[in-house]
């Protein structure tokens, strides 16, 4: 560890208080990871690329944070990443070593030679699957200034235990990481999907206090029953990683003031380290699929066609969001890892929204989710949120002319007549296919990868 990485006096700070525990009841303290630190340290004896391949286990995000604290650049990518992805990476980025937790954190040289920026601490994968070569570029700073945010509006402490069940590759879950680590917090990870007993029975056994989730989990859930979250412990439930259609955040904010707990939704982008917005549980009752209000030290505005900022509610422009927790740029290669700060803490989401009088955000679309279907203009979120509200798991792509849903709920047939009779769509121009939704290892939906599961169902 260096002192110039501020992360390795925060896990110094936390001694042996426990850091994370897996589901064998392995645990492992903030001195630990401090020990591993070093030792990782030691053994390259030099700043380093290190990829470390991370599984749901206690020795992943210990490794997770002993780099982070430590003075190399690190990506983590998942451990069942497959062989020819893997390669992929390495060539593209040349790492100089890669770290396998699930082999006692053994450290396997790698061909390096990348040049890296001295602000470079951490590499994220821009999609849901950490086989994409476009990666996000941050520095320590940024993730810690994020961390912050998220431990205030969220009033952690070390008391906190979470229930982590996204993988550490994913922005959401690495954000669920840094910030309880930041507190001191125990982590308690697993392995076990929301639809096994053994999920539930964990989550019961070891106290957790939280559970984070993405909208498949919160559906998942509310299929099985909410009182599958009546444990005497858990008090907090957020979910971001796309829009939770409004019908089920206002049924889960009912559950949660009836029972006294808190719901919060979130926005964020991994290209902002990542979270950007929250809805406080007290605004969620009149304002259900709302974004929200940006996190403390972020500022939001909106940005018009005419690249003029809007002022009056109700109308929608594309967010600009302004944070310390910004990304330094993308890298497509290695020869990216030398570049410095290329946004200056300001991105642009791509994502539409509007404000009311309260100033609560609420998403409206995406720019790149538009297409034209016979000269008329269609909102591919707008079938979405149709499909969700007949409770059908689906989604909507395409390009002009050429609409197609993919479903995994309902009859195709049945689903493309209620589309045609809600939208007016012209039916030459709609396609109904029933096949399996691509999903990363964290429930987020792969919409690269659409195309392929369309020819897939046949």
């Amino acid at each position: 560890m260096t002192g110039g990485n501020p992360w390795a006096q925060i896990i110094a700070g936390h001694g042996v208080a426990p850091a994370v525990r897996g589901d064998d009841g392995d645990v492992l303290t903030y001195s630990d990871i401090g020990a591993l630190s070093a030792q990782v340290d030691a053994a390259l004896g030099k700043r380093s690329l290190v990829f470390v391949r991370t599984a749901n286990t206690a020795s992943s995000v210990a490794a997770w944070l002993a780099l982070l604290a430590s003075r190399h650049a690190v990506l983590a990518i998942e451990h069942d990443l497959p062989a020819e992805r893997l390669a992929a990476l390495v060539a593209r980025y040349r790492p100089d070593a890669i770290i396998d937790p699930q082999g006692g954190h053994s450290l396997a040289p790698g061909p390096g030679g990348t040049t890296l920026h001295p602000d470079l601490a951490v590499l994220l994968s821009t999609s849901g699957s950490t086989g994409s070569p476009k990666l996000a570029r941050f520095t320590a700073a940024a993730l810690l200034a994020n961390a912050k945010a998220i431990a205030a509006y969220l009033e952690l402490t070390a008391g906190e235990r979470p229930w982590l069940c996204l993988p550490t590759s994913y922005s959401y879950g690495m954000s669920i990481i840094n910030s309880h680590a930041l507190v001191g917090a125990c982590i308690e990870v697993t392995a076990r999907g929301v639809m096994q007993a053994e999920f539930w029975d964990g989550l019961t056994a070891r106290g957790a206090t939280s559970l984070s989730g993405v909208p498949f989990h919160y559906d998942a859930i509310r299929r099985l029953g909410l009182d599958r979250l009546a444990t005497p412990t858990l008090t907090t439930l957020t979910q971001a990683g796309g829009r939770l259609p409004a019908p089920v955040a206002a049924r889960y904010a009912e559950w949660a003031a009836a029972n006294g707990r808190r719901f919060i939704t979130m926005y964020g982008q991994t290209e902002a380290g990542p979270r950007l917005t929250w809805l406080p549980p007290e605004h969620l009752a009149g304002n259900a699929g709302a974004i929200g209000l940006p996190i403390p030290g972020v500022t939001i505005d909106l940005i018009g066609p005419d690249g003029a900022v809007i002022g009056e509610p109700g109308v929608a422009g594309e967010m600009r969001c302004t944070s310390p927790g910004v990304m330094m740029g993308y890298a497509l290669d290695a020869d990216d890892l030398s570049r410095g700060d290329e946004l200056g803490g300001v991105l642009m989401t791509g994502d539409l929204a509007a404000r009311n009088d309260a100033g609560i955000l609420t998403i409206t679309g995406r720019a790149s989710r538009m297409i034209k279907l016979f000269g008329t203009r269609v909102n591919l979120d707008d079938i979405d949120a149709h499909l969700a509200s007949i409770d059908v798991a689906g989604v909507a792509f395409g390009q002009d002319d050429q609409l197609r849903v993919l479903i995994e709920g309902g009859e195709a047939d049945a689903v493309r007549a209620a589309l045609v009779a809600a939208f007016s769509f012209p039916p030459r121009g709609l396609a109904v296919k029933q096949g399996a939704l691509p999903r990363a290892a964290s429930g987020k939906l792969l919409y690269g990868a659409l195309g392929q599961a369309w020819e897939a169902a046949g």
